[in-house]
């Protein structure tokens, strides 16, 4: 199993929210925006970043499945 493309295109969906959120910020600065970030956007970035860790160590969970059955044929 293969983790590399999925990866990639999560990692650059939250670098381009990232960007977009900061240029927001420039602009949006009551309440609400703070609200919003707390409630949403934090959680999701966060949901984002563990979601990468996880694939991440499924990655190298795979790979040492994978060596380990090569070695025992």
């Amino acid at each position: 199993m293969k983790f590399g493309a999925s990866r990639s295109q999560l990692y650059d969906a939250q670098k381009t929210a990232r960007a977009r959120w900061d240029l927001v910020t420039e602009t949006w600065a009551d309440d609400s925006r703070r609200q919003f970030e707390e409630a949403t956007w934090q959680p999701l970035d966060q949901m984002a970043t563990d979601a990468l860790r996880g694939i991440d160590q499924l990655s190298v969970l795979f790979t040492q499945i994978r060596q380990e059955c090569e070695f025992q044929q």
